[in-house]
């Protein structure tokens, strides 16, 4: 289903970037701590506005009907939608690997969407990083691309990290192998 830029069918976005005879590795999405620390802050900025609302009505500043609007339309605008935007960035980015290229999918809200194909020619260099001590199996991962492709690419709270580093390099370096196979049609040179 599609909702503005929003596509909750990560089949349909899979399809439309893999060419015939092009197979899938592997998809992988951000683990849930990345959405799971936005709760954290969430929440607290719920107890902030419980706590502001509450004094305001106390010292009878404001009536409890202007004090309960308050807090629901601050409570909608501060913490709601972050809250949604968190989630439809955790749920529905992913990372796909091809034995051609390597996409990503950043879901930013409902309205704005990023899709990076980068072919595995232009993968110069991909290195993992810790994160969080390495406490919950997450780390950072680094695509620096060959000179001229773009800036470097950095996703973060991606699951087993080095495991994924491991294979895409793999990957490279079947790709490159593979390449230097095929020998290029040139026209006369029967």
């Amino acid at each position: 289903m599609q909702i503005f830029a929003l596509e909750t069918d990560i089949n349909r976005v899979k399809n439309r970037f893999l060419a015939h005879g092009e197979q899938e590795i592997f998809i992988v999405t951000p683990h849930v701590f990345s959405f799971l620390i936005h709760i954290v802050r969430d929440v607290l900025c719920t107890l902030i506005l419980i706590a502001v609302t509450s004094y305001m009505v106390s010292i009878a500043m404001v009536d409890v009907g202007f004090g309960l609007l308050f807090f629901s339309v601050a409570w909608f605008l501060f913490v709601f939608f972050p809250v949604v935007r968190a989630y439809i960035d955790w749920k529905y980015d992913f990372l796909l690997l091809t034995t051609d290229k390597l996409i990503i999918v950043e879901q930013m809200s409902l309205f704005r969407k990023s899709i990076t194909p980068i072919s595995l020619e232009n993968l110069g260099d991909v290195a993992a990083q810790t994160q969080w001590l390495n406490l919950f199996g997450f780390g950072i991962i680094h695509f620096a691309l060959k000179e001229g492709s773009g800036p470097a690419v950095i996703l973060r709270f991606m699951p087993n990290a080095d495991k994924l580093v491991a294979k895409i390099s793999e990957q490279i370096t079947l790709y490159q192998r593979r390449k230097d196979f095929i020998v290029p049609y040139r026209p006369g040179s029967e």
